[in-house]
């Protein structure tokens, strides 16, 4: 008996081994987001200053071909495909960090429409995986399953993101949801949130992040809940479509264009020649400009459109802010169109475009509660779920976590009958 409850008890030193990672994870993850938040901001303002340097663009993709190739990274390694290795627990390659970020600097220097989020993800999964093999974890709990590759993964993507967006709890569901909430990662979510928050008390004491400013909260009415109705329904509708044309436009690359470097070029050149035809400079880069302008109240008609089709072109770097960016434009246009407060209306329409788009729609009210406060939660949780209820389950990173449990219901109950009829 003395035995069974020793190889069945916890393991002190694993606790104080994966206590230490967590914290080396969110110092990594501090350190990662602000150089990849001066480096873009860097980027943006060199950009904007020299407006020709978007007809570099085609050159500057070509640059973060060759520099993965140089770094031995998979030309097509994004942050879909990264969530798919972290779904099969595999290996986060070390380079993907230095890579991603120059990439992503390479395409906002450019003016592409990308934003540094998705980055950040990459840059947490590659130095999780880094910070975590001198600290050889364990199972807390003797005799348990071995430790799987994706955890220290999720662990560095958590810290990032929430040292970023300075969002810790809504960076956690983040990296949970797009795990669809697998027990090797799930059973870890304390190690989760201590790295999120460590990294979180860093980045908010340097005070180096994306800033996104808050607005006002209307009282409660019912053309307020009609409003959060409608936000919800557009933006299910148009993150359906946001998603379908992203993965489409990979898809196509991925499969149907055979040499990587001849892509990047001709999806610069094809990006340069759409901004210069239409005179659409405003809509280069991350999309912060025009989600500031949003949450001011201050929106085109069409602006979340030609923001999303810039982003479909799929160029190196991320598309989180830029679908909030859409989100939030076209919640604003939505609160001109019907009277009602636009800039709450933007930020109903960046939670519930993002929950849409992404399929993670408890990370999306989540991190909308701690960038807009506590007040506005009740009006974010009716528009992000009637935006995932109306929307299709074609999300910007596969399939969301609810089909994915329902399908696996489905398969266990057809293997029960399977076992039943033998």
């Amino acid at each position: 008996m003395a035995n069974r409850r020793a190889r069945g008890g916890v393991d002190p030193s694993q606790v104080a081994r994966h206590f230490l990672f967590a914290l080396a994870a969110g110092v990594a993850g501090a350190a990662a987001s602000i150089a990849l938040s001066l480096a873009v901001d860097l980027a943006a303002g060199l950009s904007g200053r020299f407006p020709w340097l978007l007809l570099a663009l085609p050159a500057l993709g070509a640059a973060s071909v060759l520099l993965y190739r140089a770094l031995r990274l998979p030309a097509h390694l994004a942050t879909d495909t990264l969530v798919d290795r972290l779904r099969r627990n595999d290996r986060v390659p070390p380079a993907l960090a230095p890579g991603i970020l120059a990439g992503t600097f390479l395409t906002v220097l450019g003016g592409g429409s990308v934003g540094k989020e998705a980055a950040a993800l990459q840059m947490g999964a590659s130095l999780g995986a880094l910070v975590g093999r001198p600290f050889k974890l364990a199972p807390v709990r003797r005799g348990s399953p071995a430790i799987p590759q994706g955890y220290a993964a999720a662990t560095g993507m958590a810290a990032c993101f929430g040292a970023l967006f300075f969002a810790p709890l809504g960076s956690t569901m983040f990296v949970l949801e797009l795990a669809r909430f697998d027990r090797t990662v799930a059973r870890h979510v304390p190690t989760l949130l201590l790295a999120s928050f460590a990294a979180f008390g860093i980045a908010r004491l340097v005070g180096i992040g994306d800033v996104i400013p808050r607005v006002a909260v209307p009282a409660f009415s019912w053309p307020l809940v009609a409003q959060c109705v409608l936000v919800g329904l557009a933006c299910g509708a148009a993150g359906t479509v946001f998603g379908t044309g992203l993965r489409f436009a990979r898809r196509v690359v991925r499969r149907r264009v055979g040499r990587p470097l001849l892509a990047a070029v001709a999806g610069g050149l094809l990006f340069a020649g759409i901004v210069l035809a239409f005179g659409w400079q405003g809509f280069e880069g991350t999309g912060m400009p025009l989600l500031r302008g949003a949450l001011a109240g201050h929106a085109g008609g069409a602006d979340f459109a030609v923001k999303a089709g810039l982003t479909v072109f799929g160029l190196k770097g991320g598309e989180i802010m830029p679908m909030f960016t859409i989100g939030a434009l076209l919640g604003c246009a939505l609160g001109e169109l019907t009277a009602a407060a636009a800039p709450f209306s933007a930020a109903l329409g960046l939670a519930a475009f993002f929950g849409a788009a992404s399929r993670c729609p408890l990370a999306a009210l989540l991190m909308g509660a701690e960038i807009f406060g506590l007040a506005a939660a009740p009006y974010l949780a009716l528009a992000v779920a009637v935006a995932y209820m109306g929307s299709r389950d074609v999300g910007v990173f596969g399939h969301g976590t609810v089909s994915e449990l329902a399908r696996l219901r489905a398969r266990a109950r057809e293997e029960r009958m399977r076992k039943h009829r033998r």
